[in-house]
């Protein structure tokens, strides 16, 4: 079964595979999510997963933000 057509992908309201920058951001919510909530205290806050979640935070906001400005001033 490939990734993104599991139960637990399909739970969390993608209904079908992302393309491009949403793609990207979805791996990006998924680190965020799976690092601070399944990780042990101990592990998440280490320097090299603090950059991981901290990267992957600006990184999700950054593409958001460049998203809703390519949709602003395309109209």
């Amino acid at each position: 079964m490939k990734f993104w057509e599991s139960p637990f992908i399909k739970s969390l309201g993608w209904k079908e595979k992302p393309k491009g920058i949403a793609k990207v951001m979805s791996i990006c919510m998924l680190i965020t999510i799976g690092c601070t909530i399944f990780l042990p205290k101990t592990l998440s806050e280490t320097i090299i997963f603090k950059t991981i979640i901290w990267g992957s935070i600006i990184l999700f906001f950054g593409l958001l933000a460049y998203e809703l400005l390519k949709r602003f001033f395309s109209n």
